[in-house]
């Protein structure tokens, strides 16, 4: 943490400081450096392209949603965000009173044009304008105008059909109203629009005019406390708070989000005064860092859920018996009483409690059962044939040493794991059997933690033939239900049944724990983590003691 003292003009303030009757009045700027292991997809903070777990940690100090998450609740409950107050005027359509006087990073004042365009065809890359240059391998198109606008790539494209399935249009009422018309009745609309990804509001002029869609991913403009002022691809984020932010002064002048991908150069880092947060501390870390009076470990539990991706399409997979053999050989309490100390949870299977009364209360993931296993995987016609195991080299928190502990318990049931740490666990090759992944509960809903699982998602092998690891027809049609119906009581009993056929009837996934987020800092920085992976930064949530 770096401070410099500005100059004070006037001789009767340098005067009272020399009595100390003036110390609360000194101005100061104050950069704090944050550690992180990854940023996501390198050369890009736009929020519908680098949408992993990685960039939500500083994406929300960047991006704002019209309905905000509170970050210091664990539920993640609901609370004003970008709009003040929002209603159903009909059961298709959600109207929103914006904030007024909110301006974006580049001084525009937002208004319901900016929202709309925000989840526009345009902004998605999805005018047939957009979609013939793309096709064609070009950067820019010609608006019907004659202007010349960017092309998202096609990922992002993708994403408006996954993450937006029902809405229809968004359109601006007058100036600081604006209705969102989905093409049916939804249970999911408010807690998609909560969500740090993918539902930020843009500048409309900032986009129209950005040179090229590196130049507007590299430095988006939106409303956020903090503005990039400037991004070093795969190596650093620099931004500066936003002095015209509508939700008071930021407490940090200069927030610098630095990657550094080993866990002992962060504690080092830290310890040596490089760094003042630092972040995916494990928890064997966690003596060498509480060691000293001047630094704390903070953090824990958050919205997420650490699984292992079962590929159905390759190898001794292909059996469901073997799979489920697998999924009764893996110790989840050990894994979290012994390797994260107590420090998190074996989750009640794939979801999260935010699902409120949405939650699975009857279901459970399949237990812990080494004979079980065995007598499966000797039902299964089992002969010794190998089956990947591919993990990141510590892109999760804890994750090679609690691979390694699966291993071990899967060699001992009598499976042949051919285990290896490579860059990326989940590429689509024919040898690819089981990966480490992790799925996001961002946003209050079933769909949110299925999503990638179910059609059109990255997993479902039906819908992506090139890169997907799993199907079912049944699940298929219980995520239409999750996605359309309108009965609490149908998508509760839809969701516990998807949940059933995923983990156990026909495994996709091993479940293993939620996931935890531990951020070591000094002990003079007030800053408590979220639930969520955004670190909150926002003015009341961050300062420093002198």
């Amino acid at each position: 943490m770096h401070t410099t003292f500005k100059t004070f003009a006037r001789a009767a303030l340098i005067g009272s400081l020399f009595l100390g009757a003036a110390s609360s009045a000194l101005a100061r700027d104050t950069t704090i450096n944050v550690a992180v292991q990854s940023m996501g997809t390198a050369g890009s903070i736009e929020i519908n392209e680098n949408n992993g777990t990685a960039a939500r940690k500083f994406q929300n100090s960047v991006f704002e949603q019209l309905i905000a998450l509170n970050l210091q609740d664990p539920n993640l409950a609901f609370k004003p965000g970008l709009a003040t107050e929002w209603k159903w005027i009909d059961d298709k359509t959600l109207e929103f009173k914006l904030r007024p006087n909110v301006k974006f990073h580049n001084g525009d004042i937002m208004t319901a044009k900016d929202v709309a365009f925000s989840f526009s065809d345009e902004r998605f890359g999805l005018l047939p304008a957009q979609i013939a240059a793309r096709d064609k391998g070009e950067s820019t198109f010609t608006r019907a105008d004659g202007s010349k606008g960017i092309v998202p790539p096609a990922t992002v494209a993708a994403s408006r059909a996954s993450e937006w399935p029902l809405l229809d249009h968004v359109e601006a009422v007058d100036d600081l109203t604006v209705r969102i018309v989905m093409k049916k009745a939804t249970l999911d609309t408010e807690a998609r629009l909560a969500r740090v990804n993918y539902a930020g509001v843009i500048s409309r002029r900032g986009f129209m005019e950005a040179a090229s869609w590196n130049a507007w991913a590299a430095k988006p403009i939106a409303t956020g406390p903090y503005k990039v002022e400037k991004l070093e691809s795969g190596s650093a984020v620099h931004m500066v708070a936003n002095g015209d932010y509508w939700g008071g002064k930021p407490p940090i002048d200069k927030l610098n989000i630095l990657i550094v991908p080993e866990a002992a150069s962060r504690v080092n880092g830290l310890m040596s005064g490089e760094y003042d947060i630092i972040s995916d501390v494990g928890s064997d870390q966690v003596p060498m860092i509480e060691g000293s009076s001047d630094f704390k470990v903070v953090g824990g539990p958050v919205a997420n859920v650490r699984f292992i991706a079962l590929d159905e399409n390759n190898g001794p997979l292909k059996n469901v018996k073997v799979r489920q053999a697998l999924s009764h050989a893996i110790d989840r309490k050990t894994i979290v009483d012994a390797l994260w100390g107590g420090r998190t949870a074996v989750p009640q299977g794939f979801q999260h409690p935010l699902f409120g009364d949405l939650f699975a209360t009857g279901h459970q993931t399949s237990s812990y059962d080494p004979e079980l296993a065995k007598r499966l995987l000797a039902e299964s016609g089992y002969k010794g044939e190998a089956i990947t195991y591919r993990v990141h080299n510590n892109y999760y928190p804890n994750e090679l040493t609690i691979a390694q502990y699966n291993l071990e318990n899967l060699r001992a049931i009598g499976f042949n794991i051919d285990f290896s740490v490579i860059d990326n666990p989940n590429d689509p090759s024919p040898d690819r059997m089981m990966q480490d992944l992790s799925n996001t509960a961002y946003f209050a809903f079933p769909a949110a933690l299925l999503a990638n699982n179910c059609p059109n998602g990255v997993y479902n092998s039906k819908t992506n033939p090139k890169g997907g690891m799993w199907q079912s027809d049944e699940f298929d049609a219980l995520c239409n239900v999750l996605n359309t119906s309108t009965d609490r009581a149908e998508v509760k009993k839809a969701f516990s049944r998807a949940l059933d056929i995923l983990e156990n009837e026909d495994p996709g996934m091993i479940v293993l724990h939620q996931n935890a987020i531990l951020y070591g800092k000094k002990a003079n920085i007030e800053w408590a983590p979220s639930a969520m992976f955004a670190m909150d930064f926002t003015p009341g949530h961050f300062a420093v003691k002198n």
